[in-house]
């Protein structure tokens, strides 16, 4: 091999390996790899934005990211021109901003399979639907046939209404399917303000994730609180409730020291307790740290998105391996407030 050269002289089709091997092992690479030549961002496009965290800024700006870290002012504000290879998309409306702006961010975006979005944001996703369909039948195109038939998981940032759904109540798909029926994993990640959740809408949900505290438990009581009829959902597998770690080890609504017989003095054994618990009641309960400490919602989201081990099979993973509250202390932090 002449030592001048850069790279060693490999057959193609070993290079196009080591490549696609290095888009799909991480975001970085799969960013080097789209910077090489033509056919190689043809090759590591799909990798590079198959997650995307699209999110609008109080000064009106948009971020539309792949998650590849780069200066602000190189942020594309535009339409995301590789929509079509979106399959995890994050859309949140932190300030005031456009209200098409996140309608116009679904309706590019048609093969999403995993949607997180703010319960404010699903009147969108109803009129993305529609626009998209009107637009099929004007211009007579078959392309927009598949427009969000691969949704599947539907992820609420804040909490929900039922006014908030109504939008969606039997919206159809080109095919005659009804979205919602297409639902099958749903997590709602703030439901302090409003305890509704629209399981009766998702007739075909498997897993459902709700924050088990935001409910108003008190594990003291034995006492276990979900939306009405949530136990009675037919088709329901998978129950997780999840319990912020910053909380469990330092609010006092999370603090439990006085549950009859059993040893709560300790943070970990306290969580092992409560996993135990829920399980009694009902086997499809599961209880998850969720989000740990040091990791926001939408890291967590966008991690298991990338391939990471998500939600559901962290709980799984947590009952057999009999590993609940692996990684809390054995004892409270001082600072905790009791």
């Amino acid at each position: 091999m002449d030592p001048t050269h850069s790279f060693p002289e490999l057959p193609p089709e070993i290079i196009i390996q080591i490549f696609e091997a290095t888009a799909r092992a991480s975001r970085d690479g799969a960013y080097a790899i789209s910077l090489v030549c033509g056919w190689a961002r043809d090759l590591a496009l799909p990798y590079l934005f198959a997650t995307v965290v699209h999110r609008t800024k109080p000064s009106f700006s948009v971020t539309l990211s792949s998650g590849q870290r780069r200066p602000s002012q190189s942020r594309p504000t535009g339409p995301l021109k590789q929509g079509h290879l979106v399959r995890n998309l994050w859309t949140e409306s932190t300030g005031v901003a456009q209200p098409s702006g996140e309608e116009d961010i679904i309706r590019v975006c048609p093969n999403v399979e995993n949607l997180a979005l703010m319960s404010s944001s699903l009147r969108s996703l109803s009129q993305a639907l529609q626009a998209r369909a009107a637009a099929s039948r004007k211009d007579g195109r078959t392309s927009d046939d598949a427009f969000l038939h691969r949704l599947r998981s539907i992820t609420l940032v804040t909490h929900t209404f039922r006014y908030d759904w109504h939008f969606l109540v039997g919206a159809q798909l080109h095919d005659g399917s009804q979205l919602l029926h297409n639902i099958t994993h749903l997590r709602i990640l703030d439901m302090k303000v409003s305890a509704f959740c629209p399981h009766n809408l998702l007739p075909n949900l498997t897993h459902l994730a709700l924050p088990y505290l935001d409910l108003g438990n008190n594990f003291e009581q034995d006492v276990l609180r979900l939306p009405n009829g949530v136990l009675e959902h037919r088709s329901l597998q998978m129950i997780v409730l999840t319990v912020e770690e910053e909380k469990w080890l330092t609010n006092p609504w999370y603090l439990i020291s006085r549950y009859p017989g059993k040893n709560t003095a300790s943070p970990r054994e306290a969580f092992r307790t409560l996993a135990q618990w829920a399980q009694q009641r009902d086997d499809r309960l599961y209880v998850v740290l969720s989000p740990r400490v040091g990791t926001e919602p939408c890291q967590e989201w966008v991690d298991a998105a990338r391939g990471g081990i998500t939600l559901w099979e962290a709980a799984a993973e947590a009952r057999a391996n009999d590993s609940h509250g692996a990684g809390l202390p054995a004892s409270y932090p001082k600072t905790a407030r009791r």
